[in-house]
């Protein structure tokens, strides 16, 4: 398992992200890349994105207004 992954989509259109973004690159101090990331109409959206470490797992969730 990647320690970050990324999902999401429109909850009021019913469907998922347009693409599969993905974490690529680990940058140190817990900073990543993640590439993919495309939102392809203006409207609420949802982000989540999945953390796993050895000190276990975790999940945030972001709305945003495009």
């Amino acid at each position: 398992m990647q320690p970050v992954g990324v999902d999401g989509g429109m909850p009021q259109h019913g469907h998922g992200l347009p693409t599969k973004p993905r974490m690529t690159r680990q940058l140190g101090n817990g900073d990543y890349v993640i590439d993919g990331m495309k939102f392809n109409m203006g409207g609420w959206w949802v982000v989540k994105f999945h953390l796993a470490s050895a000190a276990g797992a975790d999940s945030v969730v972001f709305n945003l207004k495009l």
